[in-house]
């Protein structure tokens, strides 16, 4: 199989860019290393992309802006390798992938980022967006002019996008509510440790909780909800305060990140065995807690292929004028527990 410009500067040990300006006869490049990598090329037989050679040529360079909120979220290191695996496979149609990453759910600091992107000439555009007038008109904005828009990991209502990729929320609030129930035989006095309120998905996530429980458990309730905005700090005191406040509570669920935060104060306050505890997702400290008891269960909404279907989706929309059939494209939704981790 001939070798990819990807493998070609592996092995040469230089930059994809520094490969392709080299097998093209571009300058920037020193010579010695210039021979090195057309010797590589030629022994392994590489040929030139003649679709992304007649796109460099004719058309402006294509690029896919991404604004992600995963500063401090451990949560989107597989949303990032989702991202980027699929820029790998789109980098010889001479597409950039432009990534802007944020912490928390600001939308005035998402709005600029966004308005960044579009000033750097934006074909396309996959976002984590805030629920936020601002945002929705923004994106509907860049929408009118042209540029192609998917929102992936959080909805917004009323974007005209091409797709959303990510969870059914109340479909995953609705599979935590049976966890708890059955994990509890149906008496669960729940504290929930939030994200943010500013976020679209994650309220649906806990009223699909709140339906499950009222309709099937009804001996079962949330006690409390707390917001600890993706950190892990404010995690830890909000949810200290709130187990020292709520000793009557059984169970936690954490919605979203600051699940090590929060944890780190149910073990300080040598809560580990009280406790029923149910999280989100496949982070480190969730595997960790698994594996020793901690927590009893986790709900997977596969990060990589959100990641990953989202910049594909763009890709395709850009290139083949190729839409999807549905514009919710759904993630499977996973339930881990100690003995399948």
């Amino acid at each position: 199989m001939p070798g990819s410009i990807k493998e070609i500067a592996r092995i040469a040990n230089v930059s994809r860019g520094t490969v392709d300006r080299a097998l093209n006869g571009r300058p920037g490049v020193n010579k010695e290393v210039a021979k090195r990598v057309k010797e590589i090329a030629k022994s392994m037989g590489y040929k030139p992309n003649v679709v992304a050679k007649a796109l460099a040529t004719h058309r402006k360079p294509t690029i896919i802006g991404v604004v992600i909120n995963s500063e401090g979220n451990p949560f989107f290191d597989d949303v990032l390798a989702g991202i980027n695996a699929a820029k790998d496979e789109i980098f010889d149609f001479g597409v950039n992938v432009v990534v802007k990453r944020m912490k928390g759910y600001d939308p005035t600091q998402q709005l600029d980022l966004i308005r960044s992107l579009a000033e750097e000439g934006l074909d396309a555009l996959a976002i984590t967006p805030v629920s936020d007038s601002l945002i929705r008109d923004e994106l509907n904005s860049l929408v009118a002019d042209g540029v192609k828009v998917v929102c992936f990991n959080l909805d917004l209502a009323g974007v005209h996008y091409i797709a959303y990729v990510g969870c059914d929320y109340f479909k995953s609030g609705e599979t935590l509510g049976g966890m708890i129930g059955f994990v509890t035989g149906g008496k669960a006095l729940l504290g929930v440790i939030a994200c943010t309120n500013n976020l679209e998905g994650h309220r649906k996530r806990i009223e699909g909780c709140r339906s499950v429980l009222k309709r099937e458990y009804p001996e079962s309730r949330i006690v409390d909800i707390i917001e600890a905005e993706d950190n892990d700090e404010i995690a830890y005191e909000k949810t200290m305060k709130m187990l020292l406040e709520h000793q009557e509570m059984n169970a936690l669920c954490f919605n979203a990140g600051g699940t090590s935060g929060g944890l780190r104060a149910v073990r300080e306050l040598g809560l580990e065995n009280k406790f029923k505890i149910f999280t989100f997702d496949m982070t480190p400290v969730v595997i960790d807690s698994i594996k020793k008891g901690i927590v009893q269960s986790t709900i997977c909404q596969q990060p990589f292929e959100q990641g990953y279907q989202s910049i594909k989706i763009l890709f395709d929309a850009l290139m083949n004028n190729h839409l999807p059939e549905v514009d919710h494209i759904y993630t499977e939704l996973n339930v881990k527990i100690r003995y399948n981790i």
